[in-house]
């Protein structure tokens, strides 16, 4: 857990937006190595971020087209989801690979 995340080593990294996640995770070096982002990091922030409440507003980009066709119960219905429900069975980590947008992009890769 406290070795790199990369090579060459990084002291930040943004796990891009995808057809996975529809927002992007910031890392950054925590007080453990703090010139280094470790695969702790990165483990730690993926995990921090889709265990975040759902905003209405992800509610409504992301999920919502999806059931358009189904019962939805108002507001109610995102009320309390967490990022983690919007995944699906998609939700067995598969990796991360280098972005073709920058050095410090990433894209995380999930499975069924």
């Amino acid at each position: 857990m406290l070795e790199a995340a990369t090579r060459p080593t990084m002291r930040s990294m943004t796990i891009a937006a995808s057809d996975a996640i529809p927002w992007p995770i910031i890392v950054h070096a925590s007080s453990v190595n703090p010139s280094v982002v470790t695969v702790g990091d990165v483990l730690t922030a993926v995990h921090n971020a889709l265990h975040t409440l759902v905003t209405e507003r992800e509610y409504q980009l992301v999920l919502l087209p999806n059931i358009l066709g189904t019962r939805v119960m108002g507001n109610c219905y995102w009320n309390g989801m967490r990022r983690l429900d919007l995944l699906g069975n998609r939700h067995w980590w598969a990796g991360l690979s280098k972005s073709q947008e920058g050095p410090e992009i990433w894209n995380l890769h999930l499975q069924r």
